[in-house]
């Protein structure tokens, strides 16, 4: 039980009353600092946790890059690219058009390098652009990557897409090409670009979703000269852990980032592919460098822990707060301890004489001194061995046995009381006290029988006892000594 005891923290140490109803030296100063730097760390509290709730707070983002041998990625529900003719004049015609077409979008799939049958990329709901011409997009869009050519795992998957002269058994039905005048001066009247925009996407922090990022590229061609390029797609695994206490983890994959190189070739490079010329040809692949992206929102200990912080930088105010109240206190007891002793120190300390300032200020050290802890247990000594040397000490042992009565008078009234202020001065000289060791605990707590001293019948019996004990019967007197002396000693050693 005692050890139980001893692991308690919550223990509380023993606070000595300064006033009747206070135990710590408060101060008006100190109470309207206090309550200053209350109001202003709960409102600090309430703003951080109205950003932490809005996800005003950044969470912490860590980014590693890594070596995927295998990935792939899926866009199903929507478009990884989009790309359309750049029309800048009015005058300009939409190559893609249904109707006389000039030049067809194809796609073609590569899986471990081996063409797969081309498709066309125009289809008769097809979107308008800004530049009020045909905008295109592939749906359902797969690309594989397997660098380390695992048997195990699907093949490689990538994706060409080809600008190339029109070609009717790639159109649908009822949709015929331009003819060769119409082709011709639409290469020689403007300046040709495609304008293609890449879907990326990025993380918002503060909504926590995925928001799409289009990259632009403007991309040439030219009748004599064919243009190709590589799309490196570069993928993030983002893991993000929203919970509040707790982790909460999800984690998705996207595309973050793309590298495109190009070059130049000839319009007949993949006729023998194609069986058409080609003036714009790109790959689409994924790179195997990737990155795992960690997001985590900050939790509520780390909310709290940051408000704590700046209020613990508030709180060195309470430092100066805490030694002026000290201060108080130390003042407060010298001038009690100085009006216990002189009478005349309120209109000593009120003085405007110098030689009266002076002498305060004396005493006030003084008393300063005496209040030193061991000061007031030398003082108490000093009364203890006066007591044992007037009194003696069978009387000094006697004391452990009185006590009032709490239904009797408060002042004792019985013979032994009496001893103690009547014994006379002859008395003790006929002892002839001679101090022991043993006098040292002579007036710790005991844990003998009590008298019980008062004005109730129950009080004098005790009393009759006690003075029967002194005056004749020794042999129980010492045994009450023995006893006193004994617990005394108990009491001292736990």
């Amino acid at each position: 039980m005692k050890f139980i005891q001893m692991a308690d923290i919550f223990g509380v140490p023993y606070k000595q009353q300064i006033t009747l109803n206070e135990k710590v030296q408060k101060s008006f100063l100190g109470g309207i600092s206090s309550l200053i730097l209350i109001l202003v760390g709960f409102a600090y509290l309430i703003y951080v946790i109205n950003q932490w709730i809005s996800n005003e707070i950044l969470p912490k983002s860590t980014s590693t890059m890594k070596v995927d041998n295998y990935s792939e990625i899926l866009f199903d529900n929507e478009q990884l690219f989009e790309f359309c003719y750049w029309k800048y004049e009015q005058s300009q015609v939409d190559p893609f058009r249904m109707k006389r077409n000039i030049l067809t979008p194809i796609g073609i799939y590569f899986i471990d390098g081996i063409p797969q049958k081309p498709f066309s990329l125009l289809t008769e709901n097809q979107k308008q652009s800004a530049y009020n011409t045909t905008l295109m997009s592939l749906d359902n869009l797969q690309l594989i990557q397997n660098s380390n050519f695992n048997r195990e795992l699907n093949a490689t998957k990538e994706l060409m897409i080809v600008i190339a002269s029109c070609n009717e058994t790639i159109l649908n039905e009822g949709y015929e090409c331009a003819s060769e005048e119409e082709i011709k001066d639409f290469f020689n009247s403007s300046v040709n670009y495609i304008s293609f925009w890449l879907n990326l996407k990025q993380y918002d922090p503060n909504s926590q979703q995925f928001e799409v990022v289009k990259k632009q590229y403007y991309m040439s061609f030219d009748y004599e000269i064919a243009q190709q390029g590589q799309l490196i797609l570069t993928q993030t695994k983002a893991t993000i852990d929203t919970g509040i206490i707790f982790g909460k983890f999800a984690s998705k994959g996207y595309v973050y980032n793309a590298q495109l190189v190009t070059s130049a070739t000839s319009k007949n490079f993949w006729q023998t592919l194609l069986v058409q010329q080609s003036y714009f040809n790109l790959f689409i692949r994924l790179d195997p460098m990737s990155y795992d992206t960690q997001i985590v929102y900050p939790k509520l200990g780390e909310i709290l822990a940051q408000v704590g912080s700046i209020i613990n930088m508030l709180m060195i105010i309470q430092y100066a707060i805490y030694h002026y109240n000290e201060r108080i206190l130390d003042c407060d007891f010298i001038d009690k301890v100085l009006k216990f002793y002189f009478f005349d120190y309120a209109d000593l300390k009120k003085s405007k004489n110098k030689k009266d300032q002076e002498a305060c200020q004396e005493l006030m050290q003084q008393a300063r001194k005496k209040l030193v802890y061991t000061n007031v247990i030398y003082e108490l000594s000093r009364i203890q061995l006066f007591l044992l040397n007037h009194f003696g000490r069978n009387l000094l042992e006697q004391t452990h046995n009185l006590s009032l009565s709490a239904k009797g008078e408060f002042k004792p009234n019985c013979e032994l009381y009496d001893k103690f202020i009547t014994i006379q001065k002859n008395d003790i000289q006929q002892n002839n006290i001679q101090f022991d060791k043993a006098d040292f605990n002579l007036l710790c707590r005991a844990k003998s029988k009590t008298l019980i001293v008062g004005n109730n019948n129950n009080s004098n019996n005790n009393n009759n006892n006690i003075n029967n004990n002194i005056n004749g019967d020794s042999g129980a007197m010492d045994r009450v000594f023995l006893d006193v002396k004994s617990s005394s000693l108990k009491s001292i050693q736990t």
